[in-house]
């Protein structure tokens, strides 16, 4: 059933104000997640933090269901995190790895990388980029052959990179890892509320998402996942009451270990009123609207003088990337911004796969990244390619 475009944008105060197609950046909350956190702020307001927390319990507890229902996972395996850099460095940082070499796509999230580099030099590990096929998602082959040679303690993939708008084919990926008994972790911070996610197809071990990207939540709100086999290996350092009081030995463990006691509940409520909203609105309609503006949109920027995408073969995400001739990206970003119209400059992923390893790489080429959302329309793409037309015309 097609959405009601209408009721989404009437639920979406912001775009009164702004043309927003930065929402693998961060979205326009809608008006019932905003709500949500604002209830909860004026609650601690009347009775205090803590009273506030022990009264809103009940809803705290369902959005892990919520969350859970939203990757086909059980619950116990969600933890609440601050960031989905933060949540995805904490948990890697803590699990043992069976082998000594370290797969990871071309198009791993930075931060990601800088992570991976830390544990290869503490922990002697080889970290080995994989190629990419001829659609510029990662090779699956390539993965097969280094799966072949042994020693694999760990695969990392980043499903939707910030760049480029492709999605890469994690459940073939995650079928591979299984089969060989690799643990595998996935990066879904942009493909989380635009894609449809269940963990048991995927066959990740470990999966990131982020609140504020096509979520649709608060600032400061992620989540991780980890599957049972896994969270058995995980043990959290005891930083916070949260993990001081952990359960008895022999109780089943709980990815709540891994949460901070100190965090936001107004936020966290905010997150899981989000994760309903999305769910209400069905994701399988919300990933058909993204496509249908996302694939209007390169149409629209093909047709432009000087203006050049990216991307290889059949995208798949609500992720437009490009770049205009003699302009930098973030020139180009503020003319837009002048024109009422929200984007983002993304770094390119380098051309050789090797290149991602360095510790001091060259300066990347950086782009235009527009990402739409179900709010968005028709009418404000027309004014994005407008607005490009007429900074294309005045020349340099």
């Amino acid at each position: 059933m097609p959405l009601d475009v209408d009721t989404l944008r009437a639920d979406t105060r912001g775009v009164r104000s702004v043309i927003h197609l930065n929402n693998a950046g961060s979205s326009l909350m809608p008006r019932t997640v905003t709500d949500t956190v604002v209830a909860h702020l004026r609650r601690e307001e009347e009775i205090g933090g803590y009273e506030a927390a022990a009264e809103a319990s009940g809803r705290s507890d369902r959005v892990y269901a919520s969350l859970a229902q939203l990757i086909e996972a059980d619950p116990a395996g969600i933890a609440l995190m601050e960031s989905g850099s933060s949540a995805w460095a904490s948990v890697v940082s803590l699990l043992p790895l069976a082998g000594s070499r370290v797969l990871l796509g071309r198009t791993e999230y930075g931060s990601n990388v800088g992570i991976l580099r830390r544990l290869a030099r503490q922990r002697g590990l080889q970290l080995v980029v994989l190629e990419d096929d001829a659609d510029g998602r990662v090779s699956v082959q390539h993965l097969q052959q280094e799966l072949d040679l042994d020693d694999v303690g760990l695969v990392a993939l980043t499903h939707v990179p910030m760049a480029g708008g492709l999605v890469n084919d994690a459940a073939a990926v995650g079928r591979l890892c299984r089969k060989a008994g690799v643990p595998f972790i996935l990066d879904a911070c942009q493909s989380v509320g635009q894609l449809p996610l269940d963990v048991a197809e995927l066959k990740c071990d470990i999966l990131v998402g982020t609140g504020r990207k096509f979520l649709r939540g608060p600032r400061g709100t992620a989540f991780v996942y980890l599957d049972s086999h896994v969270l058995e290996k995980v043990v959290p350092t005891p930083n916070d009451r949260r993990a001081l009081f952990a359960p008895i030995q022999d109780e089943p463990p709980s990815a709540r270990l891994l949460e901070s006691r100190e965090a936001s509940i107004a936020a966290r409520l905010g997150l899981g009123r989000a994760s309903e909203y999305a769910l209400e609105l069905g994701i399988e309609d919300i990933r058909g609207r993204l496509q249908t503006l996302a694939d209007g949109m390169r149409l629209h920027l093909a047709d432009i003088r000087d203006v050049e995408l990216y991307g290889r073969g059949k995208q798949g995400s609500g992720i437009v990337t490009f770049s205009v001739r003699e302009k930098m990206a973030v020139q180009v970003k503020e003319h837009l911004a002048a024109d009422g119209i929200n984007l983002s400059t993304v770094p390119l992923p380098p051309l050789k796969p090797d290149a991602v390893l360095q510790e001091t790489p060259a300066t990347p080429s950086t782009a235009v990244r527009a990402s739409v959302h179900c709010y968005n329309t028709e009418a404000e793409i027309d004014r994005l390619a407008s607005a490009l037309r007429r900074l294309v015309s005045r020349g340099n």
